[in-house]
């Protein structure tokens, strides 16, 4: 898991994208087509074995009906039956003619299969048996108590191919040979003849083979039993396993691969008829896929001599690409470490050029900005120097009213004295450079000391009500926000008014927010009016702000969901709400 922890490499990722994305997928593309002409061969191989065991399958037919035909041919035969009659009745004196006859008889059936046709025997109801070419080595008595025997004597005039049975014959080595038996029916009331039994060796079904190509491949017709009636001459016996005749007797035909023998052998299979015989054909599997392992090898060799060629062209551009970049990180550290002089070249491919451009501008950016940021710092200690100097002369303001003060005080006049310290605390506040804020509290305070000179100036005309929620009074909020708004409520709201006026200052904290609220029952605004308030500024407050300018700075500061709401006061008089944030702290009392 620590391969995958660290942050790869470019060039690194390209090389392992170019062999999952182009590497893997011509491997896979590769093996799946070889294994679908493997299996497309197998297929086709499968199916022209097929068509090669029918062709063998209806020949194997043929001749056994050419075998069911002469049989049936003879067993009907009167002329035959007859002379195998009299045969059976006549003495020796004159039984040559009576075989001679039959000899004559028999071969205009048996010529077309003369080299096949072992013997033919004729038994007859009384007992005895006559035999064509070839005696009975077994007993006759024997031969009547075999099944085959009685189920055909069951079946009158119908030819039993009985297929490979136990040779029965004088001067045979073979032990088993084939076999037809018909019995004549009753309608033969002159005939002797109980049972027509035909015994033939297997030449026909070898020279069905001997037509096919010679090849590796072999072919064998065996029974349901497992014995063998024909065969190429290349088959080998010990092919025939139990477990082979096992899965031939599964259906009438199909094929299956052998992997039980010492050679794997493809291997097919029809069956012949209705005699329970099967064709087989053996194909080795070696000589079935030579043609596919050439093939193999060739696309295998292809295949890595692409990929070859193949990565060393992709790790040729992989390089060319990644070297820009590696040059790019390099000047990047040397940046890191303060040397904004490391540009690099805009040579290359057209995204490095413009990469190494934009790098360089960028670097030309920098050291812009820092000159502009250093003559910035350098302005500032300058407006520092000169605020510092602008102090003296509301230092001098404030220390000549607190020296009127004193000469009030020692003339024990209050009036002044008291009206010359609220305006000296007054202007202290608006000359204090503490910050952009200041607590609530201290702005009340700021407040009481402006309405005791504004009572004295309009001769005690109103009266002030507070109603400032504890909660509010521990909260920030900028400077000379409340004088300007409660200014234009006692010059423009009590000016002209004959009867006592009444000023109500209320605050209280509600959903996240301050809401101060300065309310007259002034004079009032109509809606000219307070349009006209709220387009732009009076120009006789005392600071020089109207109620655009004090909305303008808390929207400035807070946003524009915060700021100044004018309305109508009932019964009359003016309204005005302000809505700031909650200010817990002041940043700049805390910097100190």
């Amino acid at each position: 898991m620590k391969l995958f922890a660290k942050p790869w490499t470019f060039s690194a990722t390209l090389h392992v994208l170019l062999v999952v994305m182009v590497v893997f997928p011509i491997v896979i593309i590769s093996t799946m087509i070889l294994q679908v002409y493997k299996r497309d061969l197998l297929q086709q191989t499968t199916e022209r074995s097929l068509q090669t065991l029918h062709a063998v399958t209806y020949s194997a037919q043929q001749e056994i009906s050419k075998i069911e035909y002469v049989t049936a041919a003879v067993g009907v035969d009167r002329d035959i039956l007859s002379i195998a009659t009299e045969l059976h009745q006549a003495d020796e004196s004159n039984r040559y003619a009576y075989i001679n006859a039959m000899e004559r008889a028999l071969s205009r059936y048996t010529y077309s299969m003369s080299s096949q046709l072992l013997a033919i025997h004729f038994f007859y109801k009384d007992g005895g048996v006559y035999s064509f070419q070839q005696n009975l080595s077994t007993d006759e008595q024997e031969v009547r108590a075999m099944e085959w025997y009685r189920r055909t004597l069951k079946q009158t005039d119908n030819v039993q191919f009985l297929g490979l049975q136990r040779m029965m014959l004088f001067g045979q080595t073979e032990p088993a040979g084939l076999s037809a038996a018909i019995a004549p029916s009753a309608f033969h009331t002159l005939s002797d003849v109980e049972m027509v039994c035909f015994t033939l060796n297997e030449e026909a079904f070898e020279k069905i083979f001997l037509q096919q190509p010679y090849d590796k491949s072999a072919f064998v017709i065996v029974t349901g039993e497992g014995q063998v009636i024909a065969s190429s001459s290349n088959w080998d016996e010990t092919s025939v396993s139990l477990a082979r005749l096992e899965q031939i007797k599964s259906a009438s035909e199909g094929h299956f691969i052998d992997k039980a023998s010492e050679t794997e052998m493809l291997v097919t299979y029809a069956a012949v008829g209705q005699t329970g015989w099967k064709v087989v054909h053996e194909i080795p599997y070696s000589e079935l896929t030579a043609n596919y392992n050439r093939i193999y090898k060739i696309v295998l060799l292809a295949t890595f001599a692409v990929i070859a060629v193949f990565l060393l062209i992709s790790f040729y551009l992989v390089k060319g690409l990644t070297r820009p970049i590696h040059v790019l990180v390099r000047k990047m550290s040397l940046v890191m470490e303060g040397d904004l002089n490391a540009k690099i070249g805009t040579s290359g491919i057209a995204e490095m050029a413009t990469l190494g451009r934009t790098f360089n501008h960028m670097l030309d950016q920098i050291k812009l900005l820092i000159r502009q940021r250093e003559e910035e710092e350098q302005m500032k200690r300058k407006a520092e120097f000169a605020a510092l100097q602008s102090q003296i002369n509301p230092h001098f303001l404030i220390n000549t009213l607190n020296a009127i003060k004193l000469m009030a005080l020692i003339s024990k006049v209050d009036n002044i004295r008291n009206m010359t310290n609220a305006l000296m605390r007054l202007v202290s506040s608006s000359f204090n450079r503490g910050g952009i804020l200041t607590r609530f509290s201290d702005e009340i305070e700021n407040l009481k000391h402006y309405l005791y000179i504004m009572e004295i100036r309009y001769g005690h005309k109103f009266e002030v009500e507070w109603q400032i929620d504890p909660q509010a009074e521990s909260k920030y909020l900028l400077k000379l926000l409340l004088q300007p708004v409660l200014e234009n409520s006692i010059v423009h709201g009590m000016a002209g008014k004959e009867s006592q006026g009444k000023i109500v200052i209320a605050a209280n904290v509600h959903e996240g927010s301050l809401y101060i609220v300065i309310a007259d029952n002034g004079e009032g605004m109509t809606e000219e009016q307070l349009t006209q308030f709220r387009a732009k500024s009076s120009p006789h407050t005392f600071s020089g702000m109207g109620f655009a300018n004090v909305h303008h700075r808390i929207q400035l500061h807070h946003g524009e969901d915060y700021g100044l709401t004018l309305a109508a006061n009932e019964p009359e008089g003016t309204k005005v709400t302000m809505k700031i944030p909650l200010i817990f702290k002041n940043k700049d009392e805390e910097s100190l």
